[in-house]
């Protein structure tokens, strides 16, 4: 009878515990970004996951740019050669910089590790071939010591041109 009592109130007490099975983003080796000091060198091993060509994306990637009426998972087009964020860990701002063969049109958005957006999507239009464009991370919105990640999405006309994403640390 006692281990019937005590297995009901264990039954009740795992259902009572929160159970937040939301998906959250594994950031990747290396500690999960690829350094990159205010010169935009390279100060350590890069993550090979970041700042590249990304294959398919799960529901939450997908949902951050929903509305550009695109399939994010057809097969990319184009090639970004080269793209960073610097400096990285950053304390107030970064700079988010690419360059592409062709103009493009870029959007971008940065969110926690549980995908939760905490820098609203921009959107750019490249009439050259490069941008670069400061993101402030000094807000409330950014925590010291956490990791964010940037997902891009290059679109040429109404065709994906390239995905990804990219990590960022706030601070040491």
């Amino acid at each position: 009878m006692k281990f019937r009592l005590f297995c009901l109130c264990a039954l009740v007490l795992s259902a009572c515990k929160s159970n937040d099975s939301s998906p959250t983003i594994d950031f990747g080796p290396y500690g999960g970004i690829s350094m990159r000091d205010v010169n935009n060198s390279s100060m350590s091993t890069p993550d090979p996951t970041d700042w590249t060509l990304d294959g398919r994306w799960n529901a939450q990637e997908r949902s951050l740019f929903h509305d550009l009426g695109i399939d994010l998972n057809a097969t990319a087009t184009g090639t970004v050669p080269y793209m960073s964020a610097y400096p990285n860990p950053a304390t107030t701002q970064t700079t988010f910089h690419y360059g592409t063969p062709v103009a493009v049109t870029c959007s971008f958005v940065v969110v926690d590790e549980k995908y939760a957006v905490v820098a609203p999507r921009q959107d750019f239009t490249t009439p050259s071939c490069s941008l670069s464009t400061q993101l402030d991370i000094s807000g409330s919105a950014f925590r010291q010591g956490q990791r964010y990640r940037l997902y891009y999405v290059f679109r040429n006309g109404s065709a994906l041109y390239y995905k990804g994403h990219g990590d960022i640390q706030i601070g040491m």
